[in-house]
């Protein structure tokens, strides 16, 4: 099969996961807005959160936002009225991949200081994500008009029980804060240096991740260096580094392209 038609059968199966996991949170969202005896299901959004984050983050690479559909465009899940839209969001993480980690990485503000000031700052991701786009590109009107539709469609569905729609955003701004952290100061900040290093959770732990969010959203965080090194494939085509094999901060190299593909005693496919 040519690589143009498995990467569309990829994009339509990550449009299709990633539209079933934000329905799947409308839904106990609205069931806990409506039935509020049934609050607790609200504490399987982090299990659906993260599923729906980590297949954001392929389909990302997989399709521009000309190529989703507008559901996907607006990446609305109700978690604040200032978030970005699918166009922006990809272009902020295909500057992350650029600039890996360094200090023009327009992500750095999640990824240097200490753990906790990280962990508060991805708790803001959204908002300070989106401030950054508006102080480097500015607002259009379409962007001007999504987030005056996104505020007031976050205030009506706060409006609904703001009580059970108060525990629903601190349990999804958890969940936020807590992958964001993860994905992106763990990943790429170790012991004051930065980079793009392994993830650092014993095997245990890794094994207790899949039975909760599955194989492949893990595996996705545990291959993050490799990620790197090859874009363009999807998790289960990357090979395992060894775990001390780290990526330096900035754009990589193709000596150390060459030098990954040896350590991992593996070539990617053309």
């Amino acid at each position: 099969m040519p690589a143009s038609d498995t990467q569309t059968l990829h994009a339509r199966r990550y449009i299709r996961s990633t539209l079933g996991w934000t329905l799947l949170i409308y839904a106990l969202l609205l069931l806990a807005l409506l039935r509020p005896g049934f609050w607790p299901v609200l504490l399987a959004v982090p299990l659906v959160y993260v599923r729906l984050a980590l297949g954001l983050h392929e389909l990302l690479h997989l399709c521009p936002a000309e190529r989703v559909p507008e559901f996907h465009r607006w990446a609305l899940i109700f978690d604040t009225p200032l978030g970005l839209g699918y166009r922006e969001l990809r272009i902020v993480h295909y500057q992350h991949h650029r600039w890996g980690g360094s200090e023009r990485d327009p992500e750095f503000f999640q990824i240097a200081g200490g753990h906790l000031q990280a962990f508060l700052r991805a708790l803001c991701v959204p908002e300070l994500t989106c401030a950054a786009w508006v102080r480097t590109h500015g607002l259009s009107r379409v962007q001007a008009a999504r987030l005056l539709a996104r505020s007031g469609l976050f205030v009506l569905i706060a409006s609904i029980n703001p009580g059970v729609f108060l525990v629903y955003w601190a349990i999804l701004r958890l969940s936020i804060g807590a992958s964001s952290f993860i994905f992106h100061h763990l990943l790429h900040a170790r012991h004051g240096q930065l980079g793009t290093f392994a993830l650092p959770a014993p095997p245990a732990l890794i094994r207790l991740g899949q039975l909760l969010f599955g194989k492949e959203p893990i595996d996705i965080l545990t291959r993050h260096r490799e990620h790197h090194l090859w874009p363009r494939l999807r998790v289960w085509e990357l090979p395992e580094l060894p775990h001390h094999f780290n990526l330096p901060p900035g754009m990589l190299s193709r000596p150390l392209i060459d030098q990954a593909r040896t350590a991992a005693q593996w070539n990617p496919p053309s």
